[in-house]
């Protein structure tokens, strides 16, 4: 895959706003994680079983907008075994089970600062739901300059097993840049041998996934979710079009396919972005489900690396 001018420019900026946390691009991460926060709160207080998925899905997208934040990428809301990257589809039916356990992963960013957030749901007390929060507050307790990258992954493996609990291996945190929600390098959830140390001003997103034992995570076949690569010649107008809105509207981060029904027929989108995958101009997030079928529990934070570090989202 080439290395586009487009990523160029988005390496650089992404680059630069490590080294240099100016006061204007601090308040905007704090604002993204704000909104977050405050989705969080209000989401919490009005879930229940019963209600539908893609209901829930445009509720939170509805407030993002009002608060005057952008999506960073489509909500995701996995429910038991299926760990992320489910949004709904246009039509979903699904709907929330009493006792199921329903992870919610919010993306805002203000002008590409992103904040990054999820959290679990259950309508009924679970365990598993608990370890999950307290292995990621157990993890932000020793961010600071200087740690590395295996402490931080030992940390959270060693609290789940503490707590009776396993990890999902091949999940991880994450750095973020600008217009750039998984930027690299990435943070296992597991003990590694990293030695890459987190820096004064580095901006990482700290997401364990708790399971009962160590699991893993497989694709599926159902994708909700694309993103922009790169430019491809293509022959359907709306194929175009559609590149077009990933690369500027969207700035190159996710976006969920029932979005582009408010420009295009349903027909004409699944003819076009199976036509932009075909010329590898986007990306897919297939549905990730664990591999045993077991049920799994999320908590995330997005901080800027101090000491103690800036924890946006909360």
């Amino acid at each position: 895959m080439s290395f586009s001018g487009f990523w160029k420019r988005k390496a650089i900026k992404s680059l630069l706003q490590i080294i240099i946390m100016d006061p204007e691009v601090l308040e905007k991460y704090k604002k993204a994680g704000k909104i977050c926060s405050q989705v969080r709160e209000t989401i919490l207080s009005e879930i229940q079983p019963g209600m539908k998925i893609l209901t829930l899905a445009e509720k939170i997208e509805d407030m993002i907008k009002e608060k005057g934040g952008e999506f960073a990428f489509p909500v995701n809301i996995s429910i038991n075994e299926i760990t992320a990257h489910y949004t709904p589809s246009f039509n979903d039916q699904t709907r929330i089970q009493d006792g199921d356990v329903v992870k919610i992963d919010i993306g805002v960013h203000v002008d590409g600062y992103i904040g990054d957030m999820a959290f679990t749901y259950c309508s009924k007390p679970d365990p598993l739901v608990e370890a999950a929060q307290k292995v990621l507050k157990s993890a932000i307790s020793i961010v600071k300059p200087g740690v590395t990258i295996g402490e931080i992954g030992e940390k959270i493996e060693e609290t789940a097993k503490s707590l009776g609990f396993g990890i999902i291996v091949n999940l991880t945190g994450h750095y973020l840049g600008r217009y750039d929600f998984h930027a690299s390098p990435f943070i296992p959830n597991i003990k590694n041998d990293s030695k890459h140390t987190l820096k004064k001003g580095d901006v990482i997103a700290l997401e364990p996934f708790v399971c009962k034992t160590n699991g893993y995570i497989k694709d599926s076949s159902i994708i909700e979710i694309y993103r922009y690569i790169q430019d491809r010649p293509v022959r359907l107008m709306e194929a175009r079009k559609i590149l077009e809105l990933a690369k500027n509207q969207f700035h190159g981060l996710p976006f969920a396919k029932r979005w582009l029904y408010r420009y295009f027929s349903p027909l004409k989108v699944s003819l076009a972005l199976n036509q932009l995958q075909a010329a590898g101009a986007l990306e897919t997030y297939p549905v990730l489900r664990e591999v045993e079928n077991k049920k799994t529990a999320q908590a995330e934070h997005t901080m800027i690396v101090d000491d103690p570090p800036i924890v946006t989202t909360l």
